[in-house]
């Protein structure tokens, strides 16, 4: 009997959700795993550097004659034993695509969806591809997973199939240590992990911090990670300038998960005040292992995620409203510093034991061990 294998089909490794969720999956995953990627990014081969993965790319300026060779094999290889996992719409219709090429071939597809319902803000090719799988493709995955129910109901309502469709939450492991003092330190410290786009707010999240300097307190870091987020960022340096946050801003640029999760362990609080998009945001998860409770828009699985560990706000909030729940969070920990502690402890528990990652690990092994 061959060996099943788990092919997984991915635009890139950048540094976004779904490509960060997959490579924390894969050494959890039954049977062989290989990623294919038609981006090659700058960051590709050294997310995976040192990690036993069996890597291809048929990005036209970065493939090279073996990954050539390799992915041709693949193809010509395909059997009723392998299941391809798509991740992202532009994927999910390549799987679509090879399906149709390879019609005789009886390979499985289960599509990933990562995000909450596309909108006009999406790019022209991601709305193109999400045109198409709904309108024409819909016969084809066994499964479709989705990371957040309410990204699930969206879609269903969008014509995806009911009974294909299922929800998988993400799942984390603690990375570092908790590095929170133990007496009270009175500068309160606030994290924000996301790349520099219009998605991720990071103009109202600075008028925010900016309203809460000015009306409450001054003695706070704001910690800014995620790509572009850096001092090569006219914009964003500018911003901070003209709303007199220099001195109160740490410019990380992009980090590795490693460092990423050694942020959140000294942070009091995480905001993530995105518009739109997020299925379920890793940051607030991975945030609250560490017992730093979170700030966020209610989009995605975001209320699932927080409970009762943080605030939910309207994508539609004030920075002045935003700017008083961190002086809550910040009054809270200077007058009942006890209390505090306690209730980040309760969120760690609670994160560890919700969102686990070998028991979400499963959970992909048993969808992909019981297809029709």
């Amino acid at each position: 009997m061959m060996r099943k294998r788990y092919i997984h089909i991915i635009p890139s490794l950048d540094y976004g959700g779904a490509e960060t969720f997959l490579l924390r999956l894969l050494p959890n995953l039954e049977n062989k795993n290989i990623i294919i990627t038609f981006y090659n990014t700058q960051y590709d081969r050294s997310r995976i550097k040192g990690q036993k993965i069996n890597y291809i790319t048929i990005d036209p300026k970065r493939t090279s004659f073996r990954d050539i060779y390799l992915f041709i094999k693949l193809l010509i290889s395909l059997n009723k034993n392998d299941i391809i996992f798509s991740w992202l719409y532009i994927s999910d219709l390549a799987a679509c695509f090879l399906k149709c090429i390879f019609f005789w071939k009886r390979f499985s597809i289960i599509w990933n969806v990562r995000n909450s319902i596309i909108s006009k803000d999406y790019s022209f090719f991601s709305n193109i591809a999400f045109t198409l799988i709904r309108r024409i493709f819909m016969f084809i995955p066994k499964k479709i997973i989705f990371n957040s129910n309410n990204a699930m109901v969206d879609h269903i309502a969008k014509g995806y199939s009911k009974e294909k469709c299922i929800t998988i939450h993400n799942g984390y492991k603690k990375l570092s240590k908790i590095k929170k003092p133990g007496t009270y330190q009175s500068i309160f410290k606030i994290a924000y992990v996301a790349r520099y786009h219009p998605q991720k707010n990071h103009k109202f999240l600075l008028e925010s911090i900016s309203s809460y300097k000015k009306n409450f307190n001054l003695n706070f870091k704001l910690f800014l990670a995620g790509k572009n987020v850096d001092n090569q960022n006219y914009f964003l340096v500018n911003e901070l300038k003209k709303l007199d946050l220099i001195n109160n801003v740490v410019l990380y640029g992009l980090i590795d998960q490693q460092k990423i999760h050694d942020l959140f362990s000294t942070c009091d609080i995480t905001l993530l005040l995105s518009k739109y998009g997020e299925g379920f945001p890793n940051v607030i998860a991975e945030a609250m292992l560490y017992g730093t409770f979170p700030i966020a828009t209610d989009i995605g699985e975001t209320r699932y995620i927080v409970d009762k560990f943080g605030k939910i706000i309207p994508p539609t909030s004030s920075s002045f409203f935003v700017s008083s729940l961190i002086n809550e969070f910040e009054n809270k920990k200077r007058t009942s510093f006890d209390k505090w502690l306690k209730d980040v402890n309760d969120c760690m528990e609670f994160s560890k034991g919700r969102f686990a990652l070998k028991s979400i690990s499963k959970k992909f092994n048993k969808v992909a061990n019981n297809l029709n």
